[in-house]
């Protein structure tokens, strides 16, 4: 988020090229270059992914307040964790498009998400791990 994930846009300014001069995001209809806000935030494909997680972004906001205002709408206290996850299988179905020819599915994604959250749970107390699971099991699959 401070810029230092090699997006297309970043790439473009590093002077580096593309095949075709091609900066634009890989799993977006919209012709967007590719930044990392737009990968993460503003893309049908991760506002689907945040909607079925029950967070919304106010993309208007200067990140940081972005954050914070999520934060404090969604009201669970492992928020954080949720968008590491989150930001890091988006990513990965980026790069699967890119280096893999796979074509991002919003099932593949969830898919994913749950079961690095669920991972992910060894980590926490136990306490916290319950209610952590408990909101990831409320979660639909949608499959």
């Amino acid at each position: 988020m401070m810029d230092r994930l090699n997006t297309r846009n970043l790439l473009r300014r590093k002077n580096l090229k593309i095949q075709n001069n091609d900066y634009s995001y890989v799993t977006c209809r919209q012709c967007v270059e590719e930044t990392a806000m737009h990968l993460f935030f503003k893309c049908s494909f991760s506002t689907s992914c945040w909607d079925w997680l029950g967070i919304h972004w106010q993309v208007h906001l200067n990140f940081f307040d972005m954050i914070l205002e999520a934060k404090h709408q969604f009201q669970h206290q492992f928020f954080f964790e949720i968008i590491i996850i989150a930001c890091w299988h988006i990513w990965k179905q980026r790069n699967d498009k890119i280096f893999e020819r796979k074509v991002p599915f919003i099932d593949d994604w969830r898919r994913k998400f749950k079961d690095e959250c669920r991972l992910q749970s060894c980590r926490f107390k136990d306490q916290e791990k319950d209610q952590f699971l408990l909101w990831l099991d409320s979660l639909y699959l949608g499959l």
